[in-house]
Order: structure tokens, then C-alpha cells, then sequence
């Protein structure tokens, strides 16, 4: 009779258990402690789907950690309704890199050359500080050396370079969403989450995942 009991009991107090888990989940991740709402919302690229914006910097070993033991997994998992992109960082110092990273992007090539320049910077970054120092990585893809230098050719009716200008959008982005340090991510324009507050690099995407879902609510409602 007394293990019937003590069975009974052990089954009541896991169906207990069980049923507060999602409860208890729910309640993990704190606005204001684990992630923040930002101020005034930014645009996302394709409104429709969620987005989920990385803030980074090549010189980075928090980024570059970031990229090769979490991000790639998580991204390739990714549903069908989020949309991940990239954003480079412009603190003082880092805009060269910044230039780099568009300029990959606007000759096509950002997908395959972003993890190629984060093993290139952060094996020596004392090397490769400068577009210069970086042009022959280009150069090697069979990118031509006047196509790449017009990139940052102003003159003419062009004041401003289109790496400039795409440099000159980061930074206002970065500046609206007032990120004290990189790895960043911004949750569908409305959420940002810092290694800081989430506690270790992974906790960053639990934290993604949790606001993701609370957008998908939010849509449904």
C-alpha cells in the first residue's frame, strides 16, 4: 500500500512538473534583463517575413566564435518565415572593415567570402586593417583590380562612393539601435539582444528564438 502510494505520488508530482515546464519557460527570458525593445522600431528588408539582424565586426573574436560554434548551426535550421542578414559594425576603427564587407556584397560575393575574411582578419589582424591589405582575397576570385577601386571612386556627380553610402546607411542603423558592443542582433526591427544581458553566446539565440515566437503570436493575433 505504501508504494502504491509513493508511486502515486511520484506520478502526480511529474505531471505537475510537466505541465509548468512551458510555464516556466515562458517566464525565462526577461524584457529589460535578457534583451531590450528598442526606442523606435527599425525597417526590416522584407516585411514580409520576421528578420533577425547580425551586428558585427571582422576584428571580433567574440563574432568570429560566434559565427563558427553557434550562428552557422542555428541559421541552417532556420524556418522558412525569418529572414537573417548582416549588418558591419562602424565603430572608429572598424569602418575598413565595414567597406570590405559591402564591398563583397555588391560585386556578389558576400555569401562565399564572409567566412574567408573573418579566418583571414582574425589570423592577423595587425596584417589586414586596410580594403588594401584585403584586395587581393578579391583579386584571387577573379575579381577585376579596377572594378573593385571604382567601388570607392568618388568624382563627378559622385560625392559619395557606393561603399560609402552603404557604410554611411550602417552607421545610421547602428547608431539608431545604440549597441554597446558586437556580436548584436536585432529582433524584427523591435527587440535587440547583447552576449551581456543573455548571458553566453548561446543564450543569444534562445533568446532570438523566444522573441521570434512572440512576433509569430503577435502576427496571429
Amino acid at each position: 500500500m505504501k508504494k502504491l502510494m509513493r508511486r502515486t505520488l511520484a506520478l502526480l508530482s511529474m505531471s505537475i512538473l510537466l505541465i509548468s515546464l512551458p510555464a516556466v519557460a515562458q517566464d525565462v527570458w526577461k524584457e529589460g534583463t535578457h534583451y531590450k525593445t528598442l526606442p523606435f522600431p527599425i525597417k526590416t528588408a522584407d516585411p514580409s517575413k520576421l528578420e533577425v539582424l547580425e551586428i558585427f565586426w571582422y576584428g571580433c573574436p567574440h563574432c568570429y566564435e560566434f559565427n563558427n560554434n553557434h550562428l552557422k548551426r542555428w541559421e541552417n535550421a532556420l524556418p522558412e518565415d525569418v529572414n537573417f542578414t548582416l549588418m558591419p559594425a562602424t565603430f572608429r576603427g572598424w569602418v575598413e572593415h565595414a567597406k570590405v564587407f559591402y564591398a563583397a556584397e555588391i560585386l556578389g560575393l558576400q555569401a562565399e567570402m564572409h567566412q574567408e575574411l573573418f579566418d583571414t582578419i582574425q589570423g592577423n589582424q595587425q596584417k589586414y586593417k586596410t580594403v588594401e591589405s584585403l584586395k587581393p582575397l578579391f583579386i584571387k576570385r577573379g575579381v577585376d583590380s579596377d572594378k573593385f577601386d571604382k567601388l570607392f571612386e568618388t568624382g563627378g556627380f559622385r560625392k559619395v562612393s557606393q561603399i560609402d553610402q552603404a557604410v554611411e546607411q550602417a552607421d545610421k542603423t547602428v547608431k539608431s539601435v545604440k549597441i554597446s558592443g558586437v556580436p548584436a542582433l536585432i529582433v524584427n526591427g523591435k527587440y535587440k539582444v547583447g552576449v551581456r544581458e543573455a548571458g553566453s553566446l548561446g543564450n543569444m539565440l534562445k533568446v532570438t528564438d523566444f522573441l521570434l515566437e512572440k512576433e509569430r503570436k503577435a502576427a496571429a493575433n
